[in-house]
């Protein structure tokens, strides 16, 4: 099964199944495709703001009713029924299914295998002001949900958020907008299962075990087994247990720096922990291993922390005196085949299998460059194939050291393209603006992109109704981005070299290449060096007003404390608009700020005819005078000489070199 209907096609099939799943099934939508009935956020935060609404009483009224109808329209969209006497299996390395609620409920007989489960993510997180002492964004669907169920088995599978963990997301009511809830969930009166050698990372609530402190359904069920798994990264509920008896043993557990607790003993609950081994190099204390949610006893033996033996009961009730735990679960395990000696865990592998290699185009393993960026770990080298890719990708900061290259050779062969402007209609009505009409956003440090082109093709004539024509092809916010012959096309706004946020630095190197455009075409706050690269000035023509320049090649808005912005070396500057039109740049002071003042320093590079000999101008309001602007031994018919062309000596070029911007990192 390749696509999300032929996946859909084969559990309606006639029992018993085997589905075999090959590459990235993907399940996600833009979450404007299911809002309905009014709902935004924007709309949703301010009805319930605190401040509003208060903090007594869960939001009611039309645009909760609105979030409820929305999510609906996700479940329908995204849920997977599997029914008894079915296995699903991946299909060699790489094999997963992408935002996907995977149910097996009032089903037995199912195994599950060899799959990655990749952010099944709530587009309507519904905010409770009563959960807690500050209230709680609350998100449904997990990755995989057993409710009812009866033997089943999940096995060497990978469950992730990425490419969108919690740790990422925004904060609004004072607390994180958690779209993410459980990894693997046992509800409801399941019974007899086994959940072995996979790998949980990158989430939250990662694995809860009964339904309610007053279900009627779950004693005498959830006997489950949890063995040769490894918890890396992850939060809470590890698991988490109600009622269930439960025989936890052999797991590595790798706690980050946002743990909260690991194994959580609730009411009735038969918890026994044996053989585990824990690493706290990144968070958590050993206190922290165990939660009492209301229970009265855990079974807690064989524990390894960083290789020392270690009793957690003990370390738990020292610093809990108000809620103490017995130390006999009151049971044993009967089964204990490949029950392992703690210290033989400490180096676990577990997981789906992953591909070594991983390649773009119609046919093969993936069919968009965004499936494989989400599949990717980091520090893959994704190849993508001869073509043009219609689609708008993200490679978040959380995916460092990722390649995307295209397999020519030739970056006209490989194209990823999109044509979202600033001014563009989302579909709940408002626009992207500037940022969010990126064909790509490359947030990750380390990033490399060679041999293609990242193109936004967005048309002012065809739209004359969008006033607001900036429209970015490529956003890199990361250090240590590395751009390899590559070309940027567009218009207005083509290469936003930025930061991450205001005050952070980013580190980026253009090498060889080709970067279009006509307005402001290189621009943002990074420190930026072009090198080799051909910058192709438009002439704006007839799209500009009478008797305005033809264009602006840069618009930088380096902060004040950053005596490198960009840097354009050993380039040249082509253009065909008429002879002393065209400016090389102007400051750009974003939002008015007074601390962004402009870098640019032009040094050993060809200029056009088209270039004024009066270069740099003002921008909003702000002198090109109080910006760091400069030449050095250009040349060509517009490297003229003149009172307002800023040139630098010999000692202060020393100062503006690849290696002087570029630091301790080195590219090559």
């Amino acid at each position: 099964m390749r696509t999300p209907a032929e996946l859909r096609s084969a559990l309606a099939s006639p029992a018993p199944r085997l589905i075999k799943v090959r590459g990235v099934i993907d399940f996600r939508a833009d979450c404007a495709t299911y809002a309905t009935d009014g709902y935004t956020l924007a709309g949703y935060l301010a009805a319930y703001d605190p401040a509003v609404w208060g903090r007594d009483t869960e939001p009611s009224g039309p645009l909760e009713d609105a979030r409820a109808a929305s999510a609906r329209r996700q479940a329908e969209a995204i849920a997977l029924n599997v029914g008894s006497d079915t296995t699903i299996v991946g299909d060699g390395k790489g094999a997963g299914i992408t935002g996907a609620n995977v149910r097996i409920h009032g089903a037995s007989n199912v195994i599950v295998r060899n799959l990655t489960f990749r952010d099944t993510r709530d587009c309507f997180p519904q905010w409770d002001p009563t959960d807690g002492a500050t209230g709680n964004w609350n998100s449904d669907y997990d990755a995989v949900s057993l409710n009812r169920a009866t033997n089943v088995w999940v096995d060497h599978n990978t469950f992730t958020d990425q490419p969108s963990p919690d740790s990422a997301a925004p904060t609004y009511f004072g607390r994180p907008f958690q779209q993410h809830d459980g990894s693997l969930d046992m509800t409801n009166g399941t019974d007899l299962v086994t959940a072995s050698y996979n790998l949980f990372t990158d989430h939250g609530k990662t694995m809860l075990i009964g339904s309610s402190n007053t279900s009627t359904t779950d004693p005498g069920k959830l006997r489950i087994s949890v063995h040769h798994n490894v918890f890396r990264n992850v939060e809470e509920r590890l698991p988490r247990v109600r009622f269930g008896q439960v025989h936890v043993y052999n797991n590595l557990y790798e706690p980050g720096p946002t743990f909260v607790y690991g194994w959580g003993v609730g009411v009735q609950s038969k918890l026994y922990v044996e053989n585990n081994y824990v690493k706290l190099a990144n968070g958590g204390a050993v206190e922290d291993l165990i939660y009492n949610w209301g229970g009265t006893a855990i079974t807690e033996v064989g524990t390894l922390v960083d290789g020392r033996p270690v009793d957690v009961l003990d370390a738990f009730n020292a610093a809990n005196p108000t809620a103490q735990l017995a130390g006999d679960a009151g049971w044993t395990p009967e089964f204990t085949r490949g029950l392992e000696a703690t210290s033989r865990v400490k180096n676990l592998k577990a997981g789906a299998q992953q591909r070594e290699r991983y390649h773009v185009a119609k046919g093969t393993d993936f069919d968009t460059v965004q499936a494989a960026i989400d599949a990717a770990p980091p520090g893959t080298t994704i190849t993508i194939g001869k073509g043009v890719y219609r689609e708008v990708i993200r490679v978040p900061a959380t995916k460092p050291d990722l390649t995307l290259k295209g397999s020519t050779g030739t970056a006209r062969d490989v194209v990823i393209d999109y044509d979202n402007a600033n001014g563009t209609k989302k579909p709940d009505g408002t626009t992207y603006g500037t940022t969010g009409s990126a064909t790509a956003t490359i947030e990750a440090d380390g990033f490399t992109a060679r041999d293609l082109t990242f193109s936004n093709s967005f048309d002012r004539a065809a739209h004359p109704e969008i006033t607001n024509t900036q429209a970015v092809a490529v956003k890199a916010t990361g250090d240590r981005q590395y751009y390899d012959r590559v070309r940027f096309l567009g218009h207005q706004d083509t290469l936003y070299a930025d930061t991450r946020a205001v005050g952070t630095k980013a580190r980026q190197y253009y090498r060889g290449g080709e970067i279009v455009g006509d307005v402001d075409f290189i621009f943002g706050r990074a420190t930026a060096v072009f090198d080799q690269v051909t910058i192709r000035a438009l002439d704006r023509g007839g799209d500009r007003p009478s008797g305005s320049p033809a264009g602006y090649v840069t618009a930088a808005s380096t902060r004040r404390d950053n005596p490198h912005g960009f840097l354009i070396m050993n380039s040249t500057i082509l253009s065909d608009a008429p002879a002393g039109t065209y400016y090389l740049g102007r400051p750009w002071h974003p939002g008015g700020d007074p601390d962004a003042i402009a870098s640019v320093v032009i040094r050993d590079t060809k200029l056009p005819a088209a270039v004024k000999t009066a270069p740099w101008t003002d921008m909003s309001g702000f002198s090109w005078r109080d910006a760091r602007f400069a030449e050095f031994r250009n040349s060509g018919p517009g490297a003229t000489a003149g009172p307002d062309r800023p040139q630098l000596t010999h000692d202060q070029a020393a100062q503006h070199t690849l290696r002087a911007y570029l630091g301790d990192w080195n590219p090559a």
